[in-house]
């Protein structure tokens, strides 16, 4: 996949992934998102071994660069982050669609 494809991808996904889950009481997640542009615990091998235990649970296998892994990306990222985005979700209810801050930024892939 070019740059061009994930970020279409991406942007298709970060629409569609409900954070709603984010509200419920006695959660510990999700965390305070780091105050730089990169979280270096959050990393492309993270998604990676996920991947790899859901394919250890007879799961389908999750393959590096293709849309389930980008996919399982956004779910981490909006899990341990949570998502505060413009839209139904996010932080900003006057929204309509996913903003930018949705976005799995500060990831190293």
């Amino acid at each position: 996949m070019g740059a061009n494809t994930m970020a279409y991808v991406s942007t298709e996904l970060a629409a569609r992934v409900c954070p709603c889950a984010a509200a419920v009481a006695g959660r510990v997640y999700p965390v305070e998102r780091p105050a730089g542009p990169v979280d270096d615990r959050f990393s492309a091998a993270v998604v990676r071994e996920v991947g790899d235990v859901l394919g250890s649970f007879g799961f389908p296998v999750i393959e590096d660069d293709s849309a389930d892994w980008y996919a399982l990306s956004w779910c981490l990222w909006r899990f341990v982050y949570g998502y505060s985005g413009r839209g139904r979700h996010g932080g900003d209810p006057a929204g309509d669609s996913a903003g930018s801050d949705g976005a799995a930024g500060g990831v190293r892939w």
